[in-house]
């Protein structure tokens, strides 16, 4: 394949062929910047690549596998010791599950929006975005034991007199779980879709050079498509509009689980910033798996000759604007609390930032803020395009850690008797929060937070090998590059000399 460079010959790299000064060839940028591969043979090769493999995606197999049956013991193990009759047990298994989701979910749209947006940096990166739509069927698959394990939302005492907790529903005392599963079905549906009308002129091209299996999915799924003019305008316009429904769905997605398995199991928050703040989240670790993943692709997958320095580069711009989204509306979650100076209020803080839970909040903290933010905003790190994906990591610890401090300290908080509830309607605002107990000093002493214990931990560590696991099934069944888009990236895009320097000429079809 014909690049603007060739791998070997970037600039900071040991042993690197061309001096320093070559990087003003370049127009200030390193020679691996813009990779543009040729049309001719990309299929074939890609195709052949996929199907040979490579020593990091059997490494991903292995390691996914092995942390999803450590994850499968955890859960078998808590089961049997624990059951479903204390909610407070499986706060962790929710915070894993809510992980994986807020993880996952905004991927398939992150390919959706720099489509729609007519960004050519984007095209090396849609497929690894599409393929963890196939994780939707694991959530659904795990959203089941967080359904059993969240209480109802009330119970009718013998006396006649409903207990009930505060939730975003309107109706019977039950648990809504028929609404919450079709919400999540609805989305996974949604994503598969995108991924199979995106990833189907691939597979129409690859038909005849794979066998087997993958042969007859193909046939399938793309036995129809010819590449006529009208089926890329279907095509085109189908992934508009499913797009436009993914993001409906998944920010609505997105505000039920966080209030229903967050919010309503904390006495007395009522909190308008959360759910957008969840939805920044889950676009801010959206993205940054999708550049680790990417980042691994070229370094260690085989894919350098397809994914230069450039996807890199201008991602780390909007990975930057999220990091500072999440620090913003963490900011006004905390200002907005700490103005109110409620009992309920104060409490609410002490438990989720200041006491109980100070250290993991603090480290999150470092890791989502305090040591991506330096990093992004280094012009060397992001030309160079290891910057995005060494924030990326950071961000992604520092986000399971957020899902540890707000769901299973959420779980840990409504009280075990009762099924959770807290409060009787008569004294909904007389009754002091239970995260605030007082002795019989009348001293203020805030609930403990909830350790891990070895099967919670089995269970946090499984779910970073399902996702591994689910992305490996799916490079099986699809190339991690979205080979159309690739190509017709090269029909647009071209280096070109201006004076002494070299750089990218961009066409504008529309």
């Amino acid at each position: 394949m014909a690049s603007e460079a060739q791998p070997q010959t970037g600039h900071g790299v040991p042993g690197q062929e061309h001096p320093p000064a070559a990087d003003h060839e370049h127009g200030h940028f390193g020679p691996e910047m813009w990779v543009i591969p040729e049309r001719s043979g990309l299929v074939a090769d890609v195709t052949a690549k996929n199907q040979a493999g490579s020593s990091l995606l059997r490494t991903v197999f292995i390691a996914g596998g092995a942390l999803t049956i450590l994850g499968i013991v955890g859960f078998v193990l808590k089961l049997a010791t624990a059951g479903f009759s204390d909610h407070r047990a499986w706060g962790f298994y929710v915070a894993a599950f809510a992980f994986v989701f807020t993880l996952t979910a905004s991927a398939p749209l992150a390919a959706c929006a720099f489509r729609f947006t007519k960004s050519h940096w984007r095209r090396p990166l849609s497929r690894i975005a599409e393929i963890f739509s196939l994780v939707s069927i694991v959530n659904i698959l795990l959203f089941i034991p967080a359904l059993i394990a969240l209480p109802d939302i009330g119970v009718m005492t013998e006396s006649g007199e409903q207990m009930v907790r505060r939730s975003i529903w309107f109706q019977e005392l039950i648990n809504p779980a028929g609404w919450l599963m079709a919400a999540m079905v609805g989305l996974a549906f949604c994503s598969l879709a995108i991924l199979w009308l995106a990833s189907m002129p691939d597979m129409a091209q690859s038909r005849g050079l794979v066998s087997g299996f993958k042969a007859s999915l193909y046939q399938r799924l793309a036995g129809g498509w010819y590449g006529t003019k009208r089926q890329w305008q279907i095509q085109k316009a189908g992934l508009a509009i499913l797009g436009a429904f993914y993001f409906m769905l998944v920010v609505f997605v997105q505000f039920l689980i966080v209030s229903d398995f967050a919010m309503a199991m904390i006495p007395g928050w009522k909190d308008s910033i959360l759910p957008p703040f969840y939805t920044v989240i889950s676009f801010q670790s959206g993205l940054a798996l999708i550049v680790v993943t990417a980042y691994a692709l070229r370094r260690w997958g085989g894919y350098r000759e397809y994914i230069g320095q450039a996807p890199f580069w201008a991602a780390s711009k909007v990975l930057l604007g999220l990091t500072l989204l999440h620090t913003y509306h963490l900011f006004a979650f905390f200002i907005t609390y700490w103005y109110g100076r409620l009992e309920v209020e104060q409490a609410i803080l002490n438990y989720l930032m200041f006491d109980s839970y100070i250290g993991i909040f603090w480290a999150q903290l470092f890791f989502t803020f305090f040591i991506p933010f330096p990093i992004l905003v280094s012009n060397h790190a992001r030309r160079l395009g290891w910057g995005a994906p060494l924030a990326g990591v950071f961000i992604l610890i520092g986000l399971l850690l957020w899902h540890v401090r707000i769901f299973a300290a959420a779980f840990a908080a409504a009280p075990a008797d009762l099924h959770g509830l807290y409060f009787l309607p008569s004294e909904a605002f007389a009754l002091p929060a239970l995260l605030c107990q007082v002795t019989a000093t009348e001293v203020c002493n805030v609930t403990a937070a909830r350790f891990p214990d070895l099967w919670d931990i089995f269970m946090l560590l499984g779910a970073v090998g399902i996702v591994l696991l689910m992305f490996r099934v799916g490079t099986m069944l699809l190339p991690p590059l979205s080979m159309w888009e690739v190509k017709e990236g090269s029909m647009y895009q071209r280096v070109d000399t201006l004076i002494r320097g070299r750089y990218l000429v961009l066409a504008k079809p529309e």
